[in-house]
């Protein structure tokens, strides 16, 4: 039987609107259609009917004319709701930004819609960004994809883009990853999610958390979307995916902290995508990552300089207005406030001194590998008016992807394990190494589905 188009990959639908089989205005109307008869009302902030319309009525006319811009043009995705649309409401999730109209697209949007794509609308976030969970009292908090014994956290801060894209209400969704905003929501969702280089895309026209580690970037249903999202955004050459392989490949799987206290199912999960990699002819070696240990052991002692950088960015708002937005976002605000100037330079000093070790490590490797998140989503219910429950569920949410934004690499989370269980496998590489990362994955996807 043949997938319906909303199960269907963002490359598969741009490959059939290229064939003739699909009309852009026709898939912009069944996205829409599914989004306004969903019932989680949460994902979507606001959609972009009238803007995603006309940009498929024009994708048609250049179907019909063979003039398509791209591989995706007249493929409908989602945008997170930083990211600045000429003329429509861009509040990052908060009510202390309501009201806020940009008067023009973010750089990647802008781009994205030269190659054609479709804007559907603006997807749900953590207030601020700024949560690992994907909870937000004050627009709702969407439901875990995967898990649905009971409603459980999508992870954040991504919430909206990733359920968008696994409940089938767009063919992909862009988000962000400061701390791990892409890979939680994505490993939770069973996606792919891509933690960009920092740099790699533009962050013009994204409504700001932490401007030193801030990235963008896509949630999908497979590599090859990511790969052709980031080459559109990016402005960069096609990315050659066929044939990638795993019989040369080498693989360091890091030990230590980024096990610690995993869930079994996330273990299990894991494991079995690290046995199905070395089936496929890699070389597999375990061993401690020091640099890894190293870091988190600093973040933990001294804070995160996300948090100190976010209170920075949003003082005004916070010291003013904080009292109206969501306490566990403010609390993380306060936490960056309150660190000593001390603190902060020694959590940047040791970042600057770990990112060599680390990348002469990883220089040896094709890739270093750990689970995404090592926890399962906690239910709603239990962290959202629980501020410890919520603490734990967050520390342990973001503590593995974290690494990666400030050694700093990319990094790409693939589903792993039995379809009913949210678990992600994360490997990651230098910064700057986004391509071959995305090659590489490509083969080990083959290998996690074989």
């Amino acid at each position: 039987m043949a997938k319906s188009w909303h199960e269907m990959t963002a490359c598969a639908l741009g490959d059939a609107i290229g064939r003739g089989d699909i009309d852009p205005t026709a898939l912009c109307e069944h996205f829409l259609t599914r989004i306004a008869e969903h019932d989680d009302e949460r994902i979507y902030l606001r959609t972009t009917a009238e803007r995603g319309c006309a940009e498929a009525a024009a994708a048609s006319e250049r179907a019909a004319a063979g003039t398509r811009r791209s591989r995706l043009d007249g493929v409908p995705i989602s945008w997170k709701d930083l990211y600045d649309t000429a003329g429509i409401a861009t509040e990052g999730g908060t009510p202390l930004l309501a009201g806020r109209v940009p008067e023009r697209d973010a750089t990647v949007l802008a781009r994205a819609t030269r190659a054609g794509l479709i804007c559907l609308g603006k997807t749900n976030t953590v207030q601020f960004a700024l949560g690992g969970v994907g909870t937000n009292p004050a627009t709702g908090t969407p439901a875990n994809a995967v898990m649905e014994d009971t409603p459980r956290a999508p992870g954040g801060s991504s919430c909206g883009a990733a359920t968008s894209v696994a409940r089938g209400l767009a063919a992909a969704g862009i988000g962000s990853d400061t701390g791990g905003s892409v890979r939680i929501p994505a490993a939770w969702n069973r996606l792919v999610g891509l933690k960009t280089s920092f740099g790699a895309l533009p962050c013009k026209g994204v409504l700001p958390l932490s401007p030193s580690f801030d990235t963008v970037g896509p949630l999908t249903h497979d590599v090859a979307d990511a790969a052709a999202l980031f080459e559109i955004m990016g402005a960069r050459p096609t990315i050659d995916l066929a044939g990638a392989e795993l019989s040369s490949a080498r693989f360091l799987v890091a030990t230590d902290v980024v096990w610690d206290d995993a869930d079994a199912p996330i273990v299990e999960a894991v494991e079995q995508a690290i046995s199905s990699i070395a089936a496929a002819g890699a070389i597999v070696e375990r061993g401690p990552v020091s640099e890894f240990n190293r870091i988190d052991d600093v973040l933990n002692r001294h804070g995160s300089t996300v948090t100190a950088e976010g209170y920075v960015t949003w003082r005004d708002l916070i010291d003013n207005q904080g009292q109206t937005i969501d306490t566990a976002v403010l609390a993380r605000f306060h936490q960056g406030r309150d660190m000593a100037a001390t603190d902060i330079e020694t959590a940047r000093a040791a970042a600057r001194e770990l990112a060599p070790a680390l990348y002469a490590r990883m220089a040896n490797y094709s890739a270093v590998l750990a689970p995404t998140v090592p926890i399962l989503p906690p239910p709603i219910a239990d962290v959202i008016d629980d501020a410890d429950a919520y603490a734990r569920a967050n520390s342990m949410a973001l503590r593995n992807t974290r690494l990666g934004n400030v050694l700093p690499c990319c990094a790409l989370s693939l589903p792993c394990g039995a379809p009913q269980v949210p678990a992600g496998l994360m490997a990651m590489a230098p910064s700057g190494e986004d391509a071959r990362l995305l090659r590489l994955g490509a083969a080990l996807e083959t290998a996690l589905q074989s």
